[in-house]
Order: C-alpha cells, then sequence, then structure tokens
C-alpha cells in the first residue's frame, strides 16, 4: 500500500472516478487524457481540472487533440459545474462510499453544507440503514478540503435526490436500459428516478423483464432481440417517461 500522499497513481485514479460515469461524468476526460495533463503539469489535484482553460490555446496544439476535442471537453467541465449532490460525494473518492451510499446520505442531509456540518459535529453514520463503523470511519477521516473549495469557488452542488414517488407506477417492475440517452445525462441518473417510482433495473433482459428502454428501436442489438423474442414492450426514453416518470 503506498503512504505517498503525492504518488502518481493515486492522483490519476482519483481523477479518473471524479470524472467517470460514476463521478460528474466529464465527458472526453478519459484516463489516458489525464495522464497527459498530469505529465504537462496543467493538474496536480481535482480542482485543478476546473482551471484547464487557461491552457486552452496550448492545449489545442497538442498531438492527438484539436480545436473542437479540446472545446468539447472544455464544455464538458463547464456542464459538470452543475451537479447533484449523491454525484459529487460519490465523486470524491471516499473509501466504501459509492453510488448506493451516496445516495442513501442524500436522504439524510439536503446540501454540502449540512452533509459537512454533521462530519464536523460528529454525527453518527454508522446509525445509517446499511453503513457500519468502517463506512463511519470514512466518511469522517476522509480529507474534505479540496472539496470544501470546489463548492464553494466552482460547483453549484445541489441535493437533486427525488422524493420517493407518491404514485409508484413501476413497482414490482423490472426494467432494462441500453443505447444512447438523449433526455438523461447517463443510465445511472435514469435508474434514480426509475427507482424512486418503485422499479428496479437489470443489465440483462429477461422473462421477468417488463419493459426495455431503447431510443432505436430498429437496433438489432443482443437486448433488443431478446426483447422481441420474449413479447418485451420497447420503449423509447420519452415513450417512458410519458408513461411512467412524469
Amino acid at each position: 500500500k503506498c503512504t505517498n500522499p503525492n504518488c502518481e497513481g493515486k492522483l490519476i485514479n482519483k481523477l479518473d472516478h471524479f470524472c467517470g460515469k460514476k463521478g460528474l461524468d466529464i465527458k472526453g476526460l478519459s484516463k489516458a487524457t489525464l495522464e497527459k495533463l498530469i505529465a504537462w503539469g496543467w493538474i496536480y489535484s481535482i480542482a485543478d481540472i476546473y482551471d484547464l482553460d487557461t491552457y486552452e490555446k496550448q492545449w489545442k496544439t497538442r498531438a492527438g487533440f484539436g480545436e473542437k476535442s479540446v472545446q468539447n471537453i472544455l464544455d464538458a467541465i463547464e456542464k459538470s459545474r452543475d451537479c447533484s449532490l449523491q454525484s459529487f460525494i460519490c465523486a470524491l473518492g471516499i473509501p466504501l462510499i459509492g453510488s448506493t451510499a451516496s445516495k442513501e446520505l442524500c436522504k439524510h442531509f439536503s446540501s454540502w453544507q449540512a452533509y459537512r456540518d454533521a462530519v464536523n459535529l460528529g454525527y453518527k453514520f454508522y446509525d445509517i440503514d446499511g453503513f457500519g463503523w468502517e463506512m463511519h470511519n470514512a466518511i469522517t477521516k476522509f480529507d474534505y478540503s479540496i472539496a470544501d473549495r470546489l463548492a464553494a469557488n466552482e460547483l453549484n452542488v445541489q441535493a437533486v435526490v427525488k422524493e420517493e414517488a407518491a404514485n409508484k407506477t413501476l413497482e414490482g417492475k423490472t426494467v432494462v436500459i441500453t443505447g444512447k440517452l438523449t433526455h438523461y445525462k447517463n443510465r445511472d441518473a435514469m435508474k434514480t428516478d426509475i427507482e424512486a417510482f418503485g422499479g428496479k433495473v437489470s443489465g440483462s433482459v429477461s422473462k421477468n423483464t417488463a419493459y426495455l428502454v431503447n431510443n432505436d428501436n430498429t437496433s438489432t442489438s443482443s437486448k433488443n432481440v431478446s426483447a422481441q423474442k420474449l413479447g418485451i414492450p420497447i420503449l423509447t426514453e420519452q415513450e417512458f417517461i410519458d408513461k411512467f416518470l412524469s
């Protein structure tokens, strides 16, 4: 186990997690790209992601990049400034605190400040359903200095986890999502809403699947083919939203 707090290997993994789908989902900042940015001396912590626009002109001249690709990355970074509390907590890489635990925390704390106050005032996180001493210790011992700076100066962190829907339109139903989404940022965001309406999301089509969500109903993908063979309704994202999530 590396004990060097400035370890480059630790940094790249932390950055990759922060920018990944379970974090703030910043398109274009792949692990390979992040490694180059570190090598060029442009990134030393996750906070430096939000200063990358200062290197825009240089970046566009670097091999493997160009006007459009760099602009797309900078646009994605800008878009990530508006994020949910759940995504932000998950993106920080607190040990043992993934998307499920982050979602649970958002049920107890309505804002980043409320969460940080709880940490500072000795809140008993092990009392939360599904948490324990190890998770409590991971939360309370984590270094939040950079996160606090981001929340105060760079990001608009909002608690957007929906209340449990009064009308459980998807109670007992299993849904599979496939293909590119246009309304939701990613599948995890859609999964959150489906669960709020009583449903469950699965990664594969089976006889227990109630609906397949796919914006391309002409697709010959294995999931589409399986759904057709089993007589499972295939709905576009918008059709599914109109039918169950509105």
